[in-house]
């Protein structure tokens, strides 16, 4: 979606160190941002949640090289299509840089405009650079797209195809991770997306990513926040994603999505971005259930074991009526503090959560009414019992409860 940023910037200012300790604790290591014109307030402001960024350019903003480490953000280069030259590439990669990006959404006519072939034939120029830095190289850049590139009788709109012909004219080649990007709007469709590129066994950089994929008079803050919200909170938890970043700081192609104001002043989104808790976040602790029990399945594909199996790709799914339930046992009685639920697009929008010492006497905790799907996160709990169970009563949609995965948290 970004064309190559290779102008001039302003010089990052040092952050104060007595604060920087308190933030690496709280900082995430996945989460980064796609921009390439920070003023020196911008950074000190982002670096509060966030530990990388790229500009579509080997080389940071001018002015940046010898400051961005001492806000502990560090900047990954990338090569954003074209032929590269491994000695020129290799010079101008900044020290300390551990990563590569590959070409920028190649498969779009309009971006990088690069065959499967043309790319696998390009590729080792990257390898080459790589070898000499000491890098990992993160495979081309990904996405739908309507204005696509085509070859042998193939145009490449779908993304997977296009990484396939990538991988079959490049068999040899040193790739040690893929990156896609996504703007649809709603947290399930993340979800279908990154599992589809699970097939590759590579650990996952969703490049860019915000709402965008939808009329854009409906694109509201609240929708954005949302939406952000809930595919934060995923990707932290989703363990084949290595690194994503948001798209962009400060952008005038989607309504909502700006990370920054005036220099160093963070939107009402930015504050959200850097303040929304790292994998495990605020959580006193995961707790594993024993089994999973539920009124029904959808079919021998989707029963309750498949809500606590660690895969977002997988899913409970109940009947289609309502109630609908799904039990967890947890050998022995815990202390609740938390829950998290991954509903699909077919979720609940009316339920309880409850506990139970005897799996027969109910005891709810947390209710639900008119929900809206995606990440339902029920925090400040206190209750106890053996038996936890998200009691559905009515549906939002005619199919039944789909939920991808529970998690749950306490003592």
């Amino acid at each position: 979606m970004h064309s190559t940023l290779r102008a001039a910037f302003s010089a990052i200012l040092l952050v104060v160190l007595a604060w920087q300790p308190a933030e690496a604790q709280t900082r995430s290591t996945k989460r980064g941002l796609g921009y390439g014109y920070h003023s020196a307030e911008d950074m000190k402001a982002l670096s509060k949640g966030m530990s990388w960024w790229y500009n579509w350019s080997p080389t940071p903003e001018a002015g940046a090289a010898s400051v961005y480490t001492s806000v502990g953000v560090s900047f990954v280069p990338m090569v954003w299509g074209g032929t590269p030259n491994a000695d020129q590439l290799a010079a101008a990669i900044p020290a300390g840089a551990q990563y590569l990006l590959g070409f920028n959404e190649p498969n779009f006519i309009y971006q990088s405009n690069m065959t499967p072939s043309q790319a696998a034939a390009r590729w080792p120029v990257l390898e080459e650079v790589a070898r000499r830095r000491n890098l990992k190289l993160v495979a081309p850049a990904v996405n739908y797209c309507g204005d696509c590139v085509s070859e042998g009788g193939v145009t490449y709109s779908d993304p997977v195809t296009y990484l396939d012909a990538f991988f079959a004219a490049c068999t040899n080649c040193k790739v040690d991770y893929i990156a896609v990007h996504w703007y649809a709007c709603d947290l399930s469709a993340l979800q279908w997306y990154i599992g589809r590129f699970k097939k590759y066994n590579k650990p996952i950089w969703l490049t860019e990513f915000a709402c965008g994929d939808m009329p854009h008079d409906q694109i509201t803050l609240a929708v954005q926040k949302k939406y952000m919200t809930d595919a934060v909170t995923y990707l932290e938890n989703e363990p084949a994603v290595f690194r994503y970043a948001w798209f962009s700081g400060r952008n005038n192609e989607i309504p909502n999505i700006n990370l920054l104001g005036a220099s160093g002043q963070l939107t009402e989104l930015g504050q959200l971005y850097v303040s929304l808790p790292a994998a495990g976040g605020t959580q006193t602790g995961r707790l594993t259930p024993v089994l999973a029990m539920s009124s029904s399945a959808e079919n021998s594909g989707t029963g309750p074991e498949k809500a606590i199996d660690g895969s977002m790709s997988t899913r409970w799914s109940s009947a289609f009526s309502d109630p609908q339930y799904l039990l967890l046992d947890f050998g022995a009685s815990k202390k609740f503090t938390s829950v998290r639920i991954h509903w699909e697009a077919a979720y609940g929008k009316d339920y309880q959560l409850q506990v139970s010492n005897d799996a027969s006497t109910w005891t709810p905790i947390s209710t639900v009414v008119g929900g809206d799907g995606g990440l339902d996160e029920l925090t400040g709990l206190s209750a106890t019992g053996r038996f936890l169970r998200i009691h559905g009563t009515k549906r939002n949609t005619g199919y039944g409860y789909s939920i991808y995965e529970v998690e749950v948290f306490g003592n």
